[in-house]
């Protein structure tokens, strides 16, 4: 592996967990987050071209970089994906179509990426029931059938009511006077202080919330994998092949 390509490496991994802390900071990703991976991208490959006399790594870079936005947009319009996440995904496709020394899904590393990710975010919901668990809490308080309230527990804890902000989204709605669980949360608009201050008038102390952690987060450990030990998805395939 070139010292360049070590290079673009290593300005992932500074960018993605910058992206990752503001995200869960403030829930947004800037601009420049996925734009210097784009650039830095496409300029090493406009150098590949030029000193290799070939047009093949600047071809490479912009299919990768299309497949990518390809991706992010239709996942963004189903509903599954932040358009930040989408545009990181974009900028590491220009970053870093390939490298050596692994195997990735279709040979392409930003994909490779996503997989992980995707296994990342499944075991997520495993993680935060045995929390639950462990704690031997649960929201046995909601009027709620059984099996919503385990799917509660799969994305959810209890937490303060006051200490309830826009880096959390209650699991809850108020139904007849009766507060049941609400597990759809695409389309929740609320006034995060007018919500809390409601709750405290009514006596109310605690809610079932989720922390609603940002995708950019499985994606940078998902680059972490890709980098060290390659697609776990892939491995997973295999070893059933």
């Amino acid at each position: 592996m070139d010292l360049l390509t070590i290079l673009k490496i290593i300005l992932g991994f500074v960018v993605l967990f910058h992206a990752s802390y503001l995200d869960i900071k403030k829930r947004e990703i800037e601009e420049w987050h996925w734009v210097i991976l784009a650039i830095i991208g496409f300029v090493h490959a406009i150098y590949l071209s030029f000193t290799f006399q070939s047009f093949r790594p600047i071809l490479i870079t912009g299919g990768v970089f299309l497949l990518m936005f390809g991706l992010a947009l239709l996942l963004f319009y189903l509903g599954l994906f932040g358009g930040g996440d989408g545009k990181i995904l974009m900028g590491l496709g220009a970053l870093l179509p390939s490298i050596p020394g692994k195997e990735y899904a279709f040979g392409l590393f930003p994909i490779s990426v996503f997989d992980n990710a995707l296994i990342i975010s499944i075991f997520l919901p495993i993680v935060i029931l045995a929390y639950n668990l462990f704690r031997q809490d649960s929201p046995k308080e909601y009027d709620s059938g059984k099996m919503k309230k385990i799917l509660a527990m799969m994305v959810g804890y209890r937490i303060k009511t006051e200490k309830l902000s826009d880096k959390f989204y209650p699991l809850e709605e108020f139904k007849e006077g009766k507060r049941t669980i609400r597990l759809f949360i695409g389309d929740l608009d609320f006034d995060v202080k007018k919500y809390r201050e409601g709750l405290i008038q009514k006596g109310i102390d605690n809610l079932w919330a989720t922390p609603g952690l940002p995708f950019v987060v499985p994606i940078t450990i998902g680059y972490f994998i890709a980098v060290f030990f390659g697609d776990l998805m892939l491995e997973i395939v295999m070893s059933f092949i």
